[in-house]
């Protein structure tokens, strides 16, 4: 589209959405304007980063995550470690639920037991495997006994504790009841309502009213308009220096954890060749592509775990040489034929505007290495669907707050392929699951260490995926929203301490 036909658009879109009348904010009101809304409210059942993000402001854990990523008290007060197969947790005493019933150990015991339960499929039952028996001592007392070690259990128990009663209940995706800062309102369509759940010393925010508005476009004009007050990521890098002229919004960054990739089929009678798939990812311009499609903000990456990370292993970074990739193409036994071509590829996306320009670009990349690319793009949930059952060849996704090294664990070993795990691509290799199962039972930070770099070199060798980059975080708001500080993780938890004023 030319530069012309981009400012047509922009004018179109500018007067329709200008023109709409403005639904004014009720008091202590902040509307959120987001490109997708959870796929859950269940914390068992949700493994999407909108359902994670919104999760955060509903539910407590036994333990959160600090800034290092470091397992702090929340629902429990302290625990111990007697020895690699016992956790006991002591709760904090008091906590009560959105409808006003005390939590106790029995609600933790029967949110374990509801997600280990075969019959309830939770996607996230793999993580938890490791235990055997979840044992109340007393209301706040409770003890978790495991069949092996499993030094990341602790981290994993961030996930929201749901009251007994909830856990009984048939699964429903838009309705929830936790123990956090806000509480589950109402969900109609595109509207999603939180409220406060008591009153807060630190912020006058009483209702947080997500909308879920899809194009990017209609969003930031939205913004202009004042029919929301805030956004964060989902927008286009072109967008904003549009949005950072208008006087009354204000535009912040960070640096964040969401690692963005290309993942591949590895069963796949053409993605199967370790040549393939390192030709792939040399055909690709990162550097370009970031610089033309993200206005030149994300980090590249090589590995899922950012650099500041304690178990992150430094990785070379993988040059662009389409002549390489040429060559290894060859010798995997993929010449052109006649008209240039050495295979096809379907590259599925979302239809998010951003995917899909960077899976054309991509596409585009690999057309002049002779790989024929169709790119498929869907609604989320129909796109999120197909590749969590392995119904792709490629496809273009990130994984988001990666704060847990047995990431790892959960993208590459043979036992998690779909749908115990997240290794949709079915990787397998013998040497890595020793590796990976090492690491998740070791209780020494080195030794866990180690075997990490060991296991992000390997990655890196077989491609298994192709890395991008860490995405920023980028959040717009209205002047009058002050307080919110960007977290790494582009979670809403910044929220809890701010305020709106007139």
């Amino acid at each position: 589209m030319g530069a012309l036909s981009r400012r047509a658009v922009w004018i179109v879109c500018l007067f329709a959405v200008l023109g709409c009348q403005q639904t004014p904010a009720k008091q202590g009101e902040l509307r959120i304007g987001v490109a997708q809304l959870p796929m859950s409210l269940d914390p068992r059942f949700a493994t999407d980063a909108a359902s994670h993000k919104i999760q955060q402001l509903i539910h407590r854990g036994l333990v959160k995550l600090d800034e290092h990523w470091m397992p702090q008290p929340d629902v429990a007060r302290s625990w111990e470690h007697p020895n690699p197969l016992l956790w006991v947790f002591h709760l904090r005493h008091g906590l009560k639920f959105h409808d006003g019933s005390l939590l106790t150990a029995y609600d933790v015991q029967a949110t374990l037991l509801s997600l280990l339960d075969k019959k309830n499929a939770s996607p996230l039952r793999a993580g938890f495997a490791a235990i055997s028996v979840v044992q109340v001592m007393d209301d706040n007392t409770l003890q978790i006994h495991l069949k092996k070690p499993d030094a990341s259990l602790l981290t994993r128990l961030s996930l929201g504790v749901l009251p007994a009663s909830y856990t009984k209940k048939k699964n429903d995706p838009h309705a929830t009841m936790g123990c956090g800062a806000f509480k589950f309102l109402s969900w109609h369509g595109n509207d999603l309502v939180l409220q406060r759940a008591s009153k807060s010393s630190q912020s006058n925010i009483q209702t947080l009213h997500f909308l879920r508005v899809k194009e990017a476009v209609t969003r930031s004009l939205k913004l202009v308009r004042g029919e929301i007050d805030f956004t964060q990521n989902d927008l286009p890098p072109e967008l904003l220096p549009y949005l950072a002229r208008q006087p009354q919004l204000h535009i912040q960054t960070k640096a964040s954890i969401t690692f963005s990739y290309i993942g591949m089929n590895l069963q796949d009678a053409i993605l199967k060749d370790l040549r393939v798939r390192q030709a792939l990812a040399l055909a690709i311009n990162r550097q370009r592509l970031k610089q033309a499609l993200l206005s030149d903000l994300p980090l590249l990456a090589e590995t899922v775990l950012t650099p500041n990370h304690w178990a992150a292993s430094p990785q070379i970074l993988t040059p662009f040489n389409a002549l390489q990739a040429e060559k290894l193409l060859d010798e995997a036994g993929f010449p052109r034929n006649a008209k240039g071509i050495r295979f096809h590829l379907t590259y599925r996306t979302s239809t998010n505007a951003t995917r899909l320009r960077l899976a054309s670009a991509i596409a585009d990349m690999w057309r002049k290495v002779g790989v024929d690319v169709s790119v498929e793009s869907m609604e989320w949930g129909g796109f999120y669907a197909r590749i969590k059952r392995g119904d792709f060849q490629v496809f273009s996704l990130s994984w988001v707050s990666i704060a847990d090294p047995d990431i790892y664990r959960w993208i590459l070993h043979s036992s998690m392929w779909p749908p115990k795990g997240a290794n949709r691509g079915r990787y397998a290799n013998t040497q890595m699951d020793a590796w990976l199962d090492q690491a998740q039972a070791s209780q020494n930070l080195a030794q866990r260490k180690a075997l990490y770099a060991k296991i992000q070199t390997k990655m890196k060798k077989d491609f298994v995926y192709i890395p991008l980059w860490y995405e920023p975080v980028v959040s717009v708001s209205n002047k009058k929203l002050e307080g919110f500080q960007p977290t790494s993780d582009g979670g809403f938890m910044g929220l809890l301490q701010a305020n709106l004023h007139p």
